[in-house]
């Protein structure tokens, strides 16, 4: 009789870094939930009761996480649209929202990174990433305020096509960066 093969140590279980621009948004809760999303058109023709072919004709990809730590300089990072000003004394900080459109430098790199201990220590297998090459923050955060509860600010970001990659690899990656063929 054949047995399943189970290899343990390729069950995960993890919590994730993130970073959006190559700079760390800090605690999350909740996870961090990467989504992809491929839509696909059946093709029948009038000889055949079966599909005789599929095309894809979508593909997204989108990322959401809950940030528990709250500052203005990480909320620039998770939106667009607005103006971000730091002083010349690097103290006070603003983030004025309004009128503003969304600009090339608005788009970002996202990285996921998963987390091999309860310690915060990230994982060195880089088979093990998601690499979302450009990204936007698709809606301001909801803030939040409560006496007894920890503050959650809900972020979401959609991927677009990035057009400097080749044909096939333009929208996200799974694993090594540097591995090649």
């Amino acid at each position: 009789m054949a047995q399943v093969t189970l290899t343990p140590s390729d069950i995960q279980m993890s919590a994730a870094q993130l970073t959006v621009g190559g700079t760390d948004i800090g605690a999350t809760d909740g996870g961090i939930k990467f989504t992809p999303v491929m839509g696909i058109k059946k093709v029948f023709v009038d000889q055949s009761s079966m599909p005789v072919r599929h095309f894809i004709t979508q593909e997204e990809a989108g990322l959401t996480a809950n940030l528990t730590e709250y500052n203005l300089t990480k909320m620039n990072l998770v939106m667009a649209g607005h103006t971000y000003t730091l002083d010349s004394g690097a103290t006070k900080k603003k983030i004025e929202v309004g009128g503003g459109q969304i600009s090339t430098a608005n788009y970002v790199e996202l990285v996921v990174t998963p987390i091999t201990d309860g310690s915060g220590t990230i994982s060195t297998d880089a088979n093990l990433k998601i690499t979302i090459y450009k990204c936007i923050p698709v809606k301001h955060p909801e803030l939040s305020f409560m006496k007894d509860g920890v503050r959650y600010i809900p972020v979401q970001f959609d991927a677009i096509a990035d057009s400097t990659k080749a044909a096939g690899k333009q929208l996200y990656l799974l694993g090594d960066s540097t591995a090649t063929a």
